[in-house]
């Protein structure tokens, strides 16, 4: 019965549900330990791993792309609506979720001179134009082009899955630094859902291309 209902879910259902997973598991904790002080969520993960010994192996900015992958699937889930009043709102709120990867005040001020938060400066605008295209003019170009859309969803959950899978590796690094072990929080496990929710919707894309 369970199966059987999750697969008359539509593409657009999955995206949404996979939006939130990925947006919440970034706001929630990856790092869990004891003292709340030393928990860390996904979002705090990217610039307190550039400053981690032993944790420069995986790029800060990586943390970032749960949060930049759940902007674009919201700009997705209203591509195909046909009202221009809800596709501009929908766009506004995956501009407003993308541009949360922008570095915090007063940093982002010289951040194009500081290494530490150059790339993510730059690539935050142009995740903003990004979602900001599709939600206004990427539905008709999803529609004609189903195949291609399946793929897309696949590549941006295998990138949503590299920080889930990198923080893996780095987490030693922490432990280190803590001197104390650290489970995996609630984030990490929320943001594992939402990577196996947008491979489901890729395969239901790819069958609605089929049929």
């Amino acid at each position: 019965m369970k199966l059987n209902l999750i697969g008359r879910l539509s593409p657009r259902v999955l995206l949404s549900v996979a939006a939130g997973l990925l947006f919440a598991g970034h706001m929630l904790p990856w790092a869990a330990h004891k003292t709340a002080a030393l928990t860390l969520t996904g979002h705090e993960l990217s610039p307190f791993t550039n400053l981690t010994p032993g944790a420069g192996v995986l790029l800060n900015e990586w943390f970032y792309l749960p949060l930049w992958v759940s902007a674009i699937l919201v700009a997705l889930v209203v591509a195909s609506s046909v009202s221009r009043l809800a596709r501009g709102m929908g766009g506004a709120l995956a501009a407003a979720i993308a541009a949360l990867g922008l570095p915090p005040y007063p940093q982002i001020l010289t951040a194009w001179a500081d290494a530490t938060y150059r790339l993510q400066f730059a690539i935050t605008p142009v995740v903003i134009v990004v979602v900001l295209a599709v939600a206004l003019f990427g539905g008709d170009i999803l529609r004609r082009r189903m195949q291609f859309a399946a793929g897309g969803l696949a590549l941006l959950a295998l990138g949503a899955g590299a920080p889930w899978a990198g923080y893996l590796v780095v987490r030693p690094a922490i432990e280190q630094l803590y001197r104390d072990t650290l489970g995996l929080g609630a984030g990490w496990w929320l943001t594992l859902a939402g990577i196996l929710t947008m491979l489901l919707a890729s395969l239901r894309v790819l069958q609605s291309s089929k049929s």
